[in-house]
């Protein structure tokens, strides 16, 4: 039984490395490359003011960073709890995450998306929609 208990806590290190902290650490990363080069392309278009990325923008990166710095840091406790096989579930299911949702980082649709939600109350809808029926 106890080797069936300690199998499934990899399991859930693996998971929880892979769905959660892959994804939310490379959008903290996006924030500070991909999304903030979009924004200056809306804010040069006329979509959004200059002023409310400035007050919506940085609160994002904030967040960001530190939701993915708490998420990592349980990651690596619990890796150095169950070591040494801790450091291989967490750290293979780590790096395969990365791989398989590498595409936060990339300049397409979901940056689009991620802008909308972000700036959805704020925006011109006119000329947000025209920009991306020209560009997607």
């Amino acid at each position: 039984m106890k080797n069936t208990s300690v199998l499934l806590f990899y399991a859930v290190i693996a998971l929880y490395a892979f769905f959660v902290v892959a994804p939310c650490t490379l959008n903290a990363v996006s924030l500070f490359t991909v999304q903030k080069r979009f924004t200056r392309t809306m804010i040069d278009e006329g979509v959004v003011s200059a002023a409310e990325v400035a007050r919506l923008h940085p609160k994002k990166q904030i967040a960001g960073v530190v939701i993915s710095v708490i998420l990592l840091g349980v990651l690596a406790d619990l890796c150095v709890k169950m070591a040494p096989m801790g450091y291989l579930c967490g750290g293979i299911a780590l790096a395969a995450g990365f791989l398989k949702y590498r595409q936060v980082l990339q300049f397409n649709s979901l940056t689009v998306d991620r802008f909308r939600n972000t700036y959805k109350d704020v925006m011109d809808g006119t000329k947000y929609n025209r920009y991306v029926s020209e560009h997607f």
